[in-house]
């Protein structure tokens, strides 16, 4: 039975769900799968380690270590190790640029395995240099094939050298049915709460973000006692090394501030606009959040993807993102389920904001539903396996 192992640095819930994906669409055409965890930690998430017994095996190589520490020659080494003990026929590889990467397709350069990118980098997301493209194009061109989530994603691998009829969609997917399902649970177990609308946003606190902007957006379309957005809250979910900036920002506008979830704080409205600062949550926690806000907001200056986009769609939330977001380039329409704006001009975010405050709860429902329509059409979670058995097939 041929093998294909899919690689990441380190798994997470968002890895976890693609895995299971794999092992659906892959179950009656004779692949087996197997990942290949890099390593059990790393200095960017603070996920709990996934204890459920899966369907497929794992392999981290570096238990232990934090991805960002190991020395580069440590995981040449232990990933010839490992790849090959396992003897994998194929491995899906998370990108091209890290040591863990590099070596996973040196080893299908030598053994004669099929190499597929995983890639959700867009030729936009960072200025390009001519000497350092051609070295790169080098290299992304001895992969056989790859698998992507935005059209944008496709076409930089193309210039990359990979053939495009070599490339399927799929990449960029969650859970879509935990999150709905979960989401659909917190919204019955909490019905008899009253909650101020909010405005929800998930990130991590760095700058790329754009935090910083969105809440200046924010007290400026609070400003006016008379405006919709008065009558919403805004909750900034996660945490970073800006979040001391960013609460001192909202003392300079004035706005109230509470370190809880909007649910933990008060069950009646108010008329203050609060902004909440509840902190990282495991994704246990995450669909109530989901369940009981208004509208998802993404503001960053720039973003590959932004799976959290799925997840609000998923959660029938209209979406304000971004326009240099890749996933709002597939799966945001606007006036269909949310719009995009400039992640550079404040009132560009406060305008949107203000869209949303004015409508019913019935047209915000409608967008939210459209939502979920188009996340099932774009990107079900069935996508990742399906575009993978797509390219094994090809092998």
């Amino acid at each position: 039975m041929p093998t294909v192992a899919i690689q990441f640095a380190r798994l997470g819930p968002y890895h976890i769900a693609r895995i299971d994906s794999a092992v659906e669409a892959l179950a009656e055409t004779g692949w087996n799968v197997i990942t290949l965890e890099t390593a059990g930690l790393d200095a960017t998430y603070a996920w709990n380690k996934e204890t459920e017994q899966q369907s497929w095996i794992r392999h981290t190589v570096f238990p232990s270590a934090e991805w960002e520490s190991i020395p580069r020659r440590s995981v040449k080494s232990e990933f010839r190790k490992v790849l090959n003990e396992l003897r994998p026929d194929a491995i899906a590889i998370s990108g091209w640029g890290s040591p863990d990467a590099r070596s996973c397709l040196s080893w299908c350069r030598k053994n004669g395995a099929q190499a597929i990118v995983m890639s959700e980098t867009r030729e936009v997301d960072n200025q390009r240099n001519m000497a350092k493209e051609l070295v790169k194009k080098r290299l992304v061109s001895e992969f056989d094939a790859g698998l992507v989530g935005a059209h944008s994603h496709r076409d930089y691998l193309v210039k990359l050298g990979v053939s495009s009829e070599a490339i399927q969609f799929g990449y960029n997917v969650v859970n879509n049915h935990y999150f709905a399902t979960e989401a659909d649970r917190f919204r019955k177990f909490d019905a008899s709460l009253t909650l101020q609308p909010y405005f929800l946003a998930s990130n991590r606190f760095v700058e790329r973000k754009n935090l910083d902007r969105l809440i200046s957006a924010f007290a400026e379309a609070t400003s006016d006692t008379d405006s919709p957005v008065n009558g919403w809250d805004l909750c900034l979910l996660g945490d970073g090394p800006l979040m001391p900036y960013m609460q001192e920002q909202c003392e300079r506008y004035g706005l109230k501030m509470e370190a809880v979830a909007p649910w933990d704080l008060r069950q009646v409205n108010e008329t203050a606009a609060t902004v909440f600062f509840p902190g990282f949550r495991q994704i246990g926690e995450l669909p109530r959040f989901y369940a009981h806000a208004g509208c998802f907001v993404h503001p960053a200056l720039s973003e590959p993807w932004g799976l959290v986009i799925n997840e609000a769609m998923a959660c029938r939330l209209p979406i304000l993102s971004s326009s240099n977001v890749g996933a709002a380039e597939e799966l945001v329409i606007n006036d269909f389920n949310g719009w995009k704006f400039d992640p550079k001009a404040s009132d560009s975010i406060a305008d949107s904001l203000l869209k949303v405050a004015t409508l019913s709860a019935g047209e915000i429902s409608l967008l939210g539903q459209n939502s979920f329509t188009q996340l099932q059409k774009k990107c079900p979670t069935l996508a990742f396996g399906e575009g993978l058995k797509k390219l094994l097939r090809a092998s």
